[in-house]
């Protein structure tokens, strides 16, 4: 459209025109400007969008305590065997045994029963608790087990079967019952053998010291030894 009065600019003055130009670097600014944040938008929101496994959590675990230290076992020595005597009736075994005063039994998990001086005893039973020894001694102990002896062999062969060799064995007579006494090298160990009256089992005191021992310290004990009646 033609205005009265004035005459058609040329296409190259419009283009040239400095308010066109400017007015045309602004919107084509504000355009960028739009279409950054757009993209900035999508960007944050594909980041808020990361699952919860991708979130590393804080350690809401409650501090580990320190391990507890083991009790420290008292370093407690033998204790001398008291003079008098009281009697320990152990008829898994058949037998009756006089034992000093002071002396304490204790059971293995095999049923063995082991006489222990009250040192030793308090010792191993802070062990048995979970306790540390402070420093390895020797222990004295009389062990009392019961080993099947289904075939009913003779104590001679049954022995030498269980690997026990004693070319010096000695018999002794446990209230007509015969006994056998042996002593394995290095003489750390004495037993004593025999079997019970109408029983498949024999029945074994072992006598252990960290000292040489020999067949009399048996003897001591067998003679302290009184046989139970047949139920």
């Amino acid at each position: 459209m033609t205005v009265f009065g004035s005459s058609p600019l040329p296409e190259s003055s419009v283009l040239q025109d400095p308010t066109i130009m400017r007015i045309r670097f602004f919107t084509l600014l504000t355009g960028m400007l739009l279409v950054l944040g757009v993209m900035l938008k999508l960007l944050t929101s594909a980041q808020s969008q990361v699952t919860q496994s991708q979130i590393i959590q804080p350690d809401t675990q409650p501090e580990s305590q320190p391990e507890s230290q083991p009790e420290l076992c008292p370093d407690v020595a033998e204790v001398p065997a008291s003079k008098t005597l009281r009697s320990l009736d152990l008829p898994q075994f058949g037998i009756e045994l006089d034992i000093p005063e002071n002396f304490q039994p204790w059971v293995e998990d095999d049923g063995s029963v082991v006489i222990l001086d009250p040192g030793t005893f308090e010792v191993l039973s802070c062990v048995e608790r979970g306790g540390r020894a402070i420093a390895p001694r020797g222990i004295y102990s009389l062990r009392i087990t019961r080993l099947q002896n289904p075939e009913e062999q003779p104590l001679p062969a049954f022995i030498h079967q269980q690997g026990e060799i004693d070319r010096n064995s000695q018999p002794y007579n446990l209230e007509g019952i015969p006994v056998l006494l042996t002593r394995p090298e290095p003489g750390y160990t004495v037993r004593a053998w025999f079997m019970p009256p109408q029983s498949q089992a024999v029945v074994v005191l072992s006598e252990s010291c960290d000292c040489e021992l020999e067949y009399d310290d048996m003897r001591f004990w067998l003679q302290r030894i009184r046989l139970l009646p047949n139920p």
